[in-house]
């Protein structure tokens, strides 16, 4: 048996098909074309998977989508990305156009059942995934359940305020985590003060060449990471965080400085006790569809 994984983004949507241990077998990308709305772009998405459903044995399929969506209705809510896609009962689309089984849940939520399903720490009953990337989402793993909370909102880490004067988030608050930490907003801001582009990268490699404007903007990103963190590791008391793509660009260049940080924002308890990783997981979209799919079916054991 095989499973199909949908994995939309603002830009791009990537359909393909896996296996039960995480082996991909193949895989397709189209553009999601966000101004043109949802139609063409699921006429796209579908021609795709029913051309993979011919050729492989599916037995259920899981969406990754980005938030907010509301899990229980499998409906898309109000995506800053995708806007146009407001309203969108996307899983029952989906289910009733292919046929089969489907699970869809939010790309936070998504990527902490792929780290808990495929990633070195497996099976970890108390986990933390941070996607550390354009923005700040997040997924908890607690007691070996995933916390879905009552309006489906558990995880939206990035949306924590930490400072009510802080700059604006893309959500409408000031000061949220995604605003200080997220790689869009912050690279979005330093474009502005040094009046030319600036990405997250830029940024990383100015700072590790010692430029003294790029080694402050890097220590207050660090800083204001581990301040997040550190709230994180007071309210779930995790084992493991792992964060996503900016931690996995900057290594411990990142790390160190967050872990030095850490004892002003948490207790000593869970601090030693808690292991603060980068992401080693590839295609980690891909997967997080697939570890979806996964749940779009009875265990046996249920």
């Amino acid at each position: 048996m095989a499973r199909l994984g949908i994995d939309i983004g603002g830009t791009k949507i990537s359909i393909s098909v896996g296996e039960d241990s995480g082996a991909i077998l193949t895989r397709e990308r189209i553009p999601t074309l966000a101004d043109e709305g949802p139609e063409q772009a699921l006429k796209r998405l579908l021609t795709i998977a029913k051309k993979y459903i011919a050729e492989y044995d599916i037995e259920s399929i899981g969406i990754s989508s980005p938030g907010p969506i509301s899990y229980t209705e499998g409906k898309m809510l109000a995506l800053p990305n995708l806007p146009k896609w407001e309203g969108i009962s996307l899983r029952d689309h989906i289910e009733l156009e292919l046929n089969k089984p489907c699970e869809m849940n939010n790309d936070g939520n998504a990527c902490a059942l792929a780290e808990y399903t495929f990633g070195p720490y497996r099976g970890c009953p108390n986990l933390i995934y941070l996607t550390a990337s354009t923005g700040m989402g997040g997924g908890i793993i607690a007691n070996g359940e995933l916390l879905q909370g009552i309006t489906d909102t558990a995880g939206e880490v990035g949306h924590m305020v930490l400072d009510i004067n802080g700059p604006e988030c893309p959500c409408g608050n000031r000061g949220c985590f995604e605003a200080y930490c997220g790689g869009g907003p912050l690279a979005k801001r330093l474009s502005k003060e040094l009046n030319k582009p600036m990405t997250m990268e830029d940024l990383i490699e100015a700072a590790q060449k010692n430029d003294p404007y790029a080694l402050n903007q890097w220590e207050q990103y660090c800083e204001r990471l581990a301040q997040g963190i550190g709230t994180l590791l007071m309210i779930c008391n995790p084992e493991v965080i792992i964060l996503g793509t900016i931690a996995m660009h900057a290594k411990d260049f990142l790390l160190e400085p967050v872990r030095q940080a850490l004892p002003k924002y948490t207790w000593s308890y869970p601090l030693e006790a808690v292991e603060i990783v980068a992401s080693t997981l590839e295609h980690v979209g891909d997967l997080s569809a697939l570890a979806l799919s996964l749940e779009a079916l009875p265990s046996p054991q249920s």
